[in-house]
């Protein structure tokens, strides 16, 4: 037959709270705890390679945008650059113009100074060389 003891009952009931007492004092508790402070950990360093990412996905674009600024800038430079060497090319084809075209003008004012020299100096032995010349036709020389 089964009978209950009524000492052992509560003795075993008293153990029972007292055991469950003591492991939620000393062990669940600490334990959850620990286990709360690791997740905010996790969740904390989960949330800061979030913004890290974030941060270099904006640097990343920030950075795509400087270059293509830079790129820009640099090709506008060389546009500049480009326009001003041409400039300068056409200035100095003006001026290698004008300074062959007055160089063609003195050289051809020197010569019209010289064909007019030379024409008066044959004027001037026209004579001379005219008789010089019916001389030596007729036979005569000097």
């Amino acid at each position: 037959m089964l009978s209950i003891n009524f000492s052992e009952l509560i003795w075993t009931i008293i153990n029972f709270f007292l055991l469950f007492f003591l492991l939620k004092r000393f062990l669940f508790d600490p334990v959850c705890r620990f286990m709360d402070e690791r997740q905010a950990r996790v969740d904390a360093a989960r949330e800061a390679e979030r913004q890290a990412k974030a941060d270099l996905e904006e640097n990343d674009r920030e950075l795509a945008e400087q270059r293509a600024e830079a790129q820009r800038q640099a090709k506008e430079l060389l546009d500049a650059a480009a326009a001003q060497d041409a400039k300068r090319a056409s200035e100095a084809f003006v001026k290698a113009r004008g300074d062959a075209e007055a160089l063609q003008e003195s050289e051809q004012a020197a010569l019209q100074q010289r064909y007019a020299r030379e024409e008066k100096a044959l004027a001037a032995k026209g004579p001379e060389l005219a008789s010089l010349l019916a001389a030596r036709l007729l036979g005569e020389e000097e």
